[in-house]
């Protein structure tokens, strides 16, 4: 979950205060191990090296935590920048030798990366075109989770509201504005994958409803008969992961 300052949030006390503390006291972390499989995979199928990582709105450090476990990020170190006090003081009980974190401002350092990762963080942020500007020439290789909170089913269900009043969303994406809003502000796409709402049901339990069930059969039908884009873009229930450079 987002959490940085750069660009300007709507309301940085959501973070800083209490506020997103109390209605999500778990910080999104047990969705964590789940999203660092996905970057391993995306950055493993392009044969990216990262040696030094850094996270920006890394939250309580659970994707940063979880991706050092995958076997090609064995050598790397990573560090997490968060300006919430409250999720950099759990990340911190989760620090080692090659693991660290900072409660601050990631653009108001000097440092730059091998790889950087924006993980369900810029459509936080009110000026987000000109935060990503920002982000180029810090890293060789970037990776953004985005979730797509437009579809057609989606606007009907009146999801974008949803989103902005739980989970402070100010941003609303579907693939093609996603990618086109990174190559806007100088990112070259080098691969883009579906991260499906369903496979962080064994998580969610209280997802599993009959509306949801029911939605997640025509995607699989949707999906097998016209193909994923076409799945996402009508019935949504995935966020996308990019690996880009600058």
């Amino acid at each position: 979950m987002a959490n940085v300052r750069g660009g300007e949030l709507m309301s940085s006390d959501l973070y800083t205060g209490k506020g997103y503390a109390e209605a999500y006291p778990g910080w999104h972390d047990e969705d964590a191990a789940g999203k660092a499989a996905k970057i391993a995979k995306i950055v493993g199928a392009n044969n990216v090296t990262c040696r030094e990582i850094v996270d920006i709105g890394c939250g309580t450090g659970g994707v940063l935590n979880a991706l050092l476990r995958h076997n090609i990020f064995r050598d790397s170190t990573a560090v997490g920048y968060d300006i919430a006090p409250y999720a950099i003081s759990a990340a911190k009980q989760r620090e080692r030798d090659n693991l660290s974190f900072h409660c601050g401002d990631f653009l108001q350092t000097k440092e730059s990366y091998d790889c950087l990762l924006c993980i369900d963080v810029f459509e936080h942020i009110d000026d987000y075109m000109g935060f990503l500007r920002k982000l180029r020439g810090r890293s060789k290789y970037y990776v953004f989770h985005i979730p797509l909170d437009i579809s057609v089913l989606g606007l009907l269900r009146g999801i974008p509201l949803q989103r902005r009043k739980q989970a402070g969303h100010l941003h609303y994406f579907d693939q093609a504005t996603a990618l086109a809003t990174l190559r806007d502000t100088g990112f070259e796409i080098i691969d883009s994958q579906y991260t499906r709402m369903e496979d962080f049901l064994d998580i969610h339990p209280e997802w599993r409803t009959t509306k949801s069930i029911l939605a997640n059969a025509a995607r699989r039908i949707v999906r097998t008969v016209a193909g994923e884009d076409l799945s996402v873009h009508v019935l949504g229930g995935a966020s996308l992961m990019v690996l880009t450079k600058a």
